[in-house]
């Protein structure tokens, strides 16, 4: 990418003091854009934001939880008192989860909607009059998980889901009013370290590195998410495996089915391996 591509553009991250969010931020504001960061862990915010600006990089840091939609309308207008106004709403904040329906805490289904799927349309509904003015871009960090429903990840892919169908009508929408919507169905990726996920009892644990497939780089999903603004793509599927899932469960579902299905004890010892060291509840 050339320098400087979003020069005078200004852009909000959520779920940005880490991973995929931190990347994209990174990209955005070693383009020329002005970046708010965004996250719910105050310490990992902040370090974040003194990482970006000791390598001078124009950022600012605001502390919200999306599943709040005070805290949304807050953010926003942090942004714009800081900035001025919003080109772009990268809606990166996510969670996920893994277990069965029949096992998983009732809370589980009610965290993961209310993050991955009525946190980001908080923060549509609030940004929308600034995208407005500036003819923005909103963006949304999916998943492939939303293709489908996946086994022993219903929950977390339903969320996914949903917020994919959200894009698709905000696409039409915000049509007239000049506001690109585009959405990253992101595959498998390198994990922070300190990436967590909800276990089955509603309790948070670490989510370990993935051994057994090939791993994007989260540098290279910000950039392609970054080429899709600028593109004005309505929707970017990452990785070959990610592609490879979207073409057989769009022409082959019946194949996909099966596949799954032959599959089912080899996908349930996977996500039963997933976590293992639990994460000590704050005193």
């Amino acid at each position: 990418m050339n320098k400087k591509l979003f020069k005078e553009k200004v852009a909000i991250v959520t779920g940005s003091s880490m991973g995929i969010g931190k990347a994209i931020a990174i990209v955005l504001a070693e383009q020329g854009a002005q970046v708010m960061l965004n996250g719910r862990d105050k310490k990992k915010l902040r370090d974040t934001e003194k990482e970006l600006k000791q390598i001078g990089l124009d950022v600012s840091a605001f502390q919200a939880d999306i599943c709040d939609p005070e805290q949304c309308k807050y953010l926003i207008e942090e942004t714009i008192n800081c900035f001025g106004k919003i080109n772009i709403l990268i809606n990166n904040a996510g969670l996920s989860s893994r277990g069965s329906v029949m096992e998983m805490a009732p809370l589980n289904f009610k965290a993961l909607m209310e993050t991955n799927y009525s946190g980001t349309a908080y923060m549509c509904k609030y940004a929308f009059q600034h995208l407005k003015k500036t003819k923005g871009n909103l963006i949304f960090i999916n998943s492939v998980g939303a293709f489908r429903g996946m086994p022993y990840n219903s929950a977390y892919t339903a969320s996914k889901m949903a917020q994919s169908a959200l894009a698709d009508a905000l696409r039409i929408e915000l049509y007239d009013y000049g506001i690109h919507v585009g959405v990253a169905y992101v595959g498998f990726t390198e994990n922070d370290p300190k990436k967590t996920i909800l276990d089955v009892d509603g309790s948070l644990v670490y989510l370990p590195k993935r051994t057994n497939v090939s791993l994007a780089k989260p540098n290279d999903v910000a950039k392609s998410v970054c080429q899709m603004i600028l593109s004005k793509k309505n929707s970017v599927t990452l990785t070959g495996l990610g592609l490879l899932a979207q073409f057989t469960i769009r022409y082959f579902p019946r194949l996909s089915h099966w596949i799954l299905w032959k599959n089912r004890e080899k996908i349930k010892t996977q996500y039963a391996l997933i976590g293992g060291i639990k994460i000590p509840k704050p005193l």
